[in-house]
């Protein structure tokens, strides 16, 4: 049972059981906590079983491409080798100013 019909469930129940025990009689009321709580631990198993996961809806994160990331990259592959390069060049900047940092930081 998926979560909107354990809750309209759990809803019904409990008005039901309201409307009962206003106009029909007194005994019902000590029925309502146990089966409530039986319908909440229901609830709550169903929750525990059903969270989502990582990458659920986004196929790039399962590792399958789609036909439309295939024609991208087909259209744009000097694209993402420029921006590789240029990612790597960013790397080896970032280390040759690190350098520079701890010799600077050593000669004083």
């Amino acid at each position: 049972m998926n979560q909107d019909c354990i809750d309209k469930f759990i809803l019904h129940v409990w008005v039901w059981f309201t409307i009962r025990f206003l106009f029909l009689n007194c005994w019902d009321i000590l029925l309502l906590p146990p089966i409530l709580l039986l319908l909440d631990g229901f609830h709550e198993i169903n929750n525990k079983n059903h969270k989502k996961q990582p990458g659920d809806g986004d196929p790039e994160a399962k590792g399958r491409t789609t036909e439309e990331d295939s024609k991208f990259q087909e259209r744009y592959k000097h694209t993402i080798s420029l921006d590789r390069l240029i990612e790597k060049l960013m790397e080896d900047e970032k280390e040759r100013i690190l350098k520079a940092k701890k010799s600077f930081s050593g000669d004083c």
